[in-house]
């Protein structure tokens, strides 16, 4: 191929998929009429009958006292939890410690520890989805907190709603007590109201959450037999089932279910991995599911395209590499990449301002701060998008790693290589030869590329240098 084309084509693969995720969020952004079919009756009723599951595995042990002792504080009738821990054996007596304190206090608790731990967390929910003697299922993190209007009003929308499995609530920042928590706050909150809020309202598919979905009980066993094992992303891959079922599920904006984000780099960067490579897996593993659906083509669309966020991100990573590797061996940039830059920077900024609206901040200074910290995050995760793209669509097996909580987010277990300075010097190095060999606007990017690899070996050393 030749150096210029191939420079050419490294600008379309930074360019083209930053543009066309700023114009396809702003779409969804736009105001719209709710049609018939997204009306539902959301009057609550007195909730009762919620069998929650909590799937532990090296899980603080007041993490999970709090969440039980919350579960038990809705006051909701029939309730039971089942807590299912796929711990290490060493580790059992001192749940079964907690289990017995939590039952002598009048929590209606149930233990049930897995000696082998098949199919990770889907094999745990699997465990207490047959245990389970409720109507209703939800899926509760240690971490996560549901408001009680969301049990009342979501049970309200089951019984009345024969075809409805599921309904979701909507997800809201627990913590921000971390630059990095404070960082993910915002994007949570921005993300929820595209990918949820937005499209619900525009009639497109709305994929479960794994905290945050309460299911028919008797469908989930009956029909669906449960979550699929061999997946990573349990919430996903079931998504994708229903999705061809002809079941529906209802995006309910009113209540609340918050969920605390990891305050350290290195809890965000295993969240991301886990999340990244099960959104690709389920893509292919459920593409024919998604292609029969009794839907619209548009909402088969949407609802394939949901699996494949991480995508773009990938495809950056790869252009910015590719553009550094021929500004290295010499190579100008092409008067494509000029343009490519100007419309990035046209859409950067109306997306910036969209940004800013829905997420509500009054605060300019502080909101650009966090905006720079959560765009420092992404970059540095770009290479693990690219890498576990990869190793997804190549079907190599990937184990479920559970994000970091408490003690375990700051726990150093060994060395790692420290990709975030091996990639923030390249792309910045290659940035600064460019801007001196007179390619301004893509040594600006490679450079500014490269400070989002910089700031966390800068900000996070220890998450960085050991995992």
């Amino acid at each position: 191929m030749n150096v210029d084309i191939a420079m050419a084509l490294a600008g379309l693969l930074i360019f083209i998929p930053q543009i066309l995720v700023y114009l396809y969020h702003i779409l969804l952004l736009t105001p719209t009429n709710r049609s018939r079919s997204q009306v539902i009756d959301v009057n609550p009723v007195k909730p009762r009958g919620v069998s929650f599951i909590l799937p532990v595995r090296k899980e603080p042990l007041e993490y999970i006292e709090e969440a039980a002792r919350y579960i038990h504080s809705l006051g909701i009738e029939d309730y039971e939890l089942i807590i299912v821990s796929d711990d290490p054996v060493d580790s059992k007596s001192k749940l079964l410690d907690l289990y017995i304190n939590l039952k002598k206090d009048g929590v209606n608790a149930w233990f049930i520890w897995r000696s082998e731990p098949r199919g990770f967390k889907s094999g745990a929910l699997n465990t207490g989805l047959y245990a389970s003697r409720g109507d209703y299922i939800y899926i509760v993190d240690v971490d996560s907190r549901p408001e009680k209007c969301f049990f009342e009003k979501a049970i309200g929308i089951l019984e009345r709603e024969p075809g409805v499995i599921g309904v979701i609530g909507r997800w809201e920042p627990r913590n921000q007590s971390s630059r990095v928590s404070e960082a993910l706050a915002v994007a949570l909150r921005f993300y929820t109201r595209i990918l949820y809020e937005g499209k619900w309202k525009k009639n497109l598919f709305t994929y479960p959450l794994g905290t945050g979905t309460l299911y028919k009980s008797r469908v989930l066993k009956e029909v669906f037999k449960g979550w699929d094992e061999n997946r990573v992303a349990d919430d996903l891959e079931l998504g994708g089932r229903i999705l061809s079922s002809g079941f529906k599920l209802v995006y309910l904006n009113e209540c609340a279910v918050y969920v605390e984000n990891p305050d350290t780099y290195k809890s965000f960067r295993i969240q991301q991995s886990r999340w990244i490579y099960g959104a690709v897996d389920t893509a292919i593993s459920r593409f024919k599911h998604i292609v029969k659906a009794p839907v619209k083509p548009i909402v088969k669309l949407d609802a394939f395209f949901h699996l494949l966020q991480y995508i773009p991100q990938a495809i950056v990573f790869l252009g910015s590499f590719l553009a550094s590797l021929l500004v290295l061996l010499g190579v100008r940039e092409p008067l494509l990449t000029r343009y490519l830059f100007i419309v990035w920077l046209v859409f950067l900024a109306m997306y910036s301002l969209v940004m800013k609206k829905y997420t509500a901040s009054n605060n300019t200074e502080k909101y650009i701060v966090q905006i720079g910290r959560l765009s420092a995050l992404t970059v540095a995760i770009s290479y693990i998008a690219f890498y576990k793209t990869v190793k997804a669509v190549l079907r190599v097996k990937e184990g479920f790693k559970r994000t970091p909580k408490g003690v375990f987010q700051t726990t150093v277990l060994k060395k790692r290589i420290p990709w975030e300075l091996i990639f923030g010097v390249f792309f910045f190095t290659a940035g600064l030869k460019s801007m001196l060999t007179g390619g301004m606007l893509i040594g600006l990017w490679l450079t500014t590329y490269s400070l989002g690899y910089l700031y966390v070996v800068y900000r996070f050393p220890r998450d960085v240098f050991y995992e």
